[in-house]
Protein backbone atom coordinates (compact mmCIF):
# COMPACT_ATOMS: atom_id res chain seq x y z
CA UNK A 1 0.00 0.00 0.00
CA UNK A 2 2.83 2.41 0.73
CA UNK A 3 4.36 2.25 -2.57
CA UNK A 4 0.62 2.96 -4.15
CA UNK A 5 0.86 5.93 -1.86
CA UNK A 6 4.02 7.10 -3.36
CA UNK A 7 3.15 6.21 -6.96
CA UNK A 8 0.06 8.95 -6.20
CA UNK A 9 1.84 11.45 -4.64
CA UNK A 10 3.64 11.49 -7.69
CA UNK A 11 0.48 12.91 -9.83
CA UNK A 12 -0.25 15.46 -7.29
CA UNK A 13 1.09 19.16 -8.82
CA UNK A 14 0.78 22.18 -7.66
CA UNK A 15 0.59 25.23 -9.21
CA UNK A 16 3.82 26.53 -9.33
CA UNK A 17 4.93 29.49 -6.94
CA UNK A 18 1.19 30.43 -5.93
CA UNK A 19 -0.77 29.86 -2.84
CA UNK A 20 -3.81 30.24 -1.55
CA UNK A 21 -7.00 31.12 -3.02
CA UNK A 22 -6.19 34.75 -3.99
CA UNK A 23 -2.97 33.84 -5.50
CA UNK A 24 -5.50 31.30 -7.57
CA UNK A 25 -7.45 33.53 -8.50
CA UNK A 26 -5.25 36.27 -9.77
CA UNK A 27 -3.23 33.80 -11.83
CA UNK A 28 -6.66 32.17 -13.29
CA UNK A 29 -7.78 35.89 -14.16
CA UNK A 30 -4.45 36.76 -15.52
CA UNK A 31 -4.60 33.81 -17.56
CA UNK A 32 -8.10 34.05 -18.78
CA UNK A 33 -6.83 37.71 -20.13
CA UNK A 34 -4.37 35.80 -21.70
CA UNK A 35 -6.44 33.60 -24.02
CA UNK A 36 -8.67 36.41 -24.66
CA UNK A 37 -5.76 38.11 -26.38
CA UNK A 38 -4.73 34.42 -28.06
CA UNK A 39 -7.78 31.61 -28.02
CA UNK A 40 -5.97 29.68 -30.11
CA UNK A 41 -2.76 29.04 -27.88
CA UNK A 42 -3.70 25.36 -26.63
CA UNK A 43 -0.76 26.43 -23.67
CA UNK A 44 -2.80 28.75 -21.86
CA UNK A 45 -5.26 26.64 -21.38
CA UNK A 46 -3.74 23.40 -20.06
CA UNK A 47 -1.28 26.75 -17.48
CA UNK A 48 -5.29 27.37 -16.25
CA UNK A 49 -6.79 23.85 -16.34
CA UNK A 50 -3.40 23.22 -13.58
CA UNK A 51 -4.46 26.20 -11.53
CA UNK A 52 -8.24 25.16 -11.66
CA UNK A 53 -7.11 21.43 -10.83
CA UNK A 54 -5.39 22.80 -8.19
CA UNK A 55 -7.86 24.97 -6.81
CA UNK A 56 -10.29 21.83 -6.94
CA UNK A 57 -12.10 23.27 -9.67
CA UNK A 58 -11.92 20.06 -11.56
CA UNK A 59 -14.49 20.52 -14.09
CA UNK A 60 -13.06 23.67 -15.40
CA UNK A 61 -9.82 22.19 -15.44
CA UNK A 62 -11.15 19.53 -17.44
CA UNK A 63 -12.94 21.92 -19.99
CA UNK A 64 -9.89 23.74 -20.81
CA UNK A 65 -7.19 20.57 -20.89
CA UNK A 66 -10.71 19.20 -23.33
CA UNK A 67 -9.73 22.59 -25.33
CA UNK A 68 -6.62 22.53 -25.64
CA UNK A 69 -6.34 19.24 -26.94
CA UNK A 70 -9.55 20.35 -29.36
CA UNK A 71 -6.97 23.51 -30.91
CA UNK A 72 -4.09 21.05 -31.00
CA UNK A 73 -4.63 17.01 -31.06
CA UNK A 74 -0.77 16.62 -30.82
CA UNK A 75 -0.17 18.69 -27.89
CA UNK A 76 1.52 16.24 -25.71
CA UNK A 77 1.16 18.60 -22.17
CA UNK A 78 -2.61 18.41 -22.78
CA UNK A 79 -3.36 15.06 -22.63
CA UNK A 80 -0.58 15.34 -19.88
CA UNK A 81 -2.87 16.92 -17.58
CA UNK A 82 -6.16 15.23 -18.49
CA UNK A 83 -4.51 11.68 -17.74
CA UNK A 84 -3.30 13.01 -14.16
CA UNK A 85 -6.18 14.51 -13.60
CA UNK A 86 -8.22 11.32 -14.53
CA UNK A 87 -5.79 9.46 -12.91
CA UNK A 88 -6.22 11.59 -9.60
CA UNK A 89 -10.00 10.67 -10.03
CA UNK A 90 -9.21 6.95 -10.31
CA UNK A 91 -10.75 6.84 -13.82
CA UNK A 92 -8.05 4.86 -14.71
CA UNK A 93 -9.09 3.73 -18.23
CA UNK A 94 -9.70 7.36 -18.98
CA UNK A 95 -5.96 8.02 -17.59
CA UNK A 96 -4.81 5.16 -19.38
CA UNK A 97 -6.23 6.51 -22.44
CA UNK A 98 -4.60 9.81 -22.42
CA UNK A 99 -0.89 8.42 -21.55
CA UNK A 100 -1.00 6.56 -24.71
CA UNK A 101 -1.97 9.03 -26.68
CA UNK A 102 1.01 10.54 -25.38
CA UNK A 103 3.24 7.54 -26.56
CA UNK A 104 2.33 7.52 -29.60
CA UNK A 105 2.70 11.36 -30.27
CA UNK A 106 5.89 10.91 -28.33
CA UNK A 107 7.22 7.27 -28.17
CA UNK A 108 9.98 8.26 -25.89
CA UNK A 109 7.92 9.52 -23.62
CA UNK A 110 8.99 8.24 -20.18
CA UNK A 111 6.78 9.51 -17.96
CA UNK A 112 3.65 8.15 -19.93
CA UNK A 113 4.95 4.72 -19.81
CA UNK A 114 5.24 5.03 -16.04
CA UNK A 115 2.04 6.54 -15.77
CA UNK A 116 -0.05 4.01 -17.93
CA UNK A 117 1.77 1.30 -16.29
CA UNK A 118 0.37 2.66 -13.09
CA UNK A 119 -2.77 2.49 -14.49
CA UNK A 120 -2.82 -0.98 -16.28
CA UNK A 121 -1.43 -1.68 -12.44
CA UNK A 122 -4.84 -0.53 -10.68
CA UNK A 123 -6.30 -2.15 -13.58
CA UNK A 124 -4.93 -5.82 -12.09
CA UNK A 125 -3.32 -5.78 -15.59
CA UNK A 126 0.26 -6.50 -13.66
CA UNK A 127 2.06 -8.29 -16.78
CA UNK A 128 1.19 -5.18 -19.06
CA UNK A 129 2.20 -2.89 -16.28
CA UNK A 130 5.86 -4.71 -15.83
CA UNK A 131 6.40 -3.98 -19.94
CA UNK A 132 5.13 -0.05 -19.87
CA UNK A 133 7.48 0.48 -16.33
CA UNK A 134 10.21 -1.51 -18.25
CA UNK A 135 9.60 1.33 -21.10
CA UNK A 136 9.98 3.77 -18.27
CA UNK A 137 13.16 2.30 -16.82
CA UNK A 138 14.90 1.83 -20.16
CA UNK A 139 14.07 5.83 -21.33
CA UNK A 140 14.88 7.12 -18.13
CA UNK A 141 17.01 4.91 -15.55
CA UNK A 142 16.45 7.26 -11.91
CA UNK A 143 12.40 6.93 -12.27
CA UNK A 144 12.35 5.20 -8.89
CA UNK A 145 8.60 4.98 -9.09
CA UNK A 146 8.94 2.90 -11.55
CA UNK A 147 10.93 0.86 -9.66
CA UNK A 148 8.30 0.41 -7.12
CA UNK A 149 5.50 -0.19 -8.63
CA UNK A 150 7.09 -2.74 -11.12
CA UNK A 151 7.98 -4.93 -7.27
CA UNK A 152 5.25 -4.25 -6.28
CA UNK A 153 3.25 -5.90 -9.58
CA UNK A 154 6.05 -8.60 -9.05
CA UNK A 155 4.58 -9.34 -5.77
CA UNK A 156 0.84 -9.33 -6.84
CA UNK A 157 2.14 -12.21 -9.33
CA UNK A 158 4.39 -13.86 -6.62
CA UNK A 159 6.91 -13.70 -8.56
CA UNK A 160 9.17 -12.68 -5.10
CA UNK A 161 12.89 -12.76 -6.89
CA UNK A 162 11.86 -10.65 -9.92
CA UNK A 163 10.32 -7.98 -6.85
CA UNK A 164 13.42 -8.23 -5.12
CA UNK A 165 15.48 -7.10 -8.73
CA UNK A 166 13.42 -4.82 -9.34
CA UNK A 167 13.98 -3.08 -5.45
CA UNK A 168 17.43 -3.76 -5.71
CA UNK A 169 17.82 -1.70 -8.66
CA UNK A 170 16.06 1.06 -7.74
CA UNK A 171 18.77 1.42 -4.83
CA UNK A 172 21.53 0.76 -7.89
CA UNK A 173 20.32 3.51 -10.29
CA UNK A 174 18.17 5.87 -8.40
CA UNK A 175 19.97 8.89 -6.89
CA UNK A 176 20.94 9.53 -3.31
CA UNK A 177 18.34 12.68 -3.01
CA UNK A 178 15.15 10.04 -3.42
CA UNK A 179 15.00 9.48 0.20
CA UNK A 180 11.35 8.42 0.44
CA UNK A 181 11.82 5.67 -2.69
CA UNK A 182 15.24 4.39 -1.34
CA UNK A 183 13.60 3.98 2.22
CA UNK A 184 10.27 2.35 0.96
CA UNK A 185 12.50 -0.34 -1.32
CA UNK A 186 14.56 -1.11 1.89
CA UNK A 187 11.23 -2.15 3.55
CA UNK A 188 9.67 -3.39 1.16
CA UNK A 189 13.26 -5.68 0.49
CA UNK A 190 12.90 -6.32 4.27
CA UNK A 191 9.18 -7.60 3.88
CA UNK A 192 10.39 -10.45 1.25
CA UNK A 193 13.44 -11.08 3.99
CA UNK A 194 16.57 -9.45 2.12
CA UNK A 195 18.41 -7.44 3.78
CA UNK A 196 18.98 -4.13 2.03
Amino acid sequence: MLVLMLAGATVTYAAQGQSGTEDSQKVIADYTKAIGDSSNNPALYVERGRVYRNTGEKELAMTDFNHAIELSPEYVPAYGERGLANYEDKLYDAAWSDFDSIIKLDPKHAEAYFRRGACYYYKNEFEAAIKDLDQAITLSPKQAGAYLVKGVCYQKLERKQEAIVAYKDLLANVPKEEKEAITLAKKLLKSLGVKA
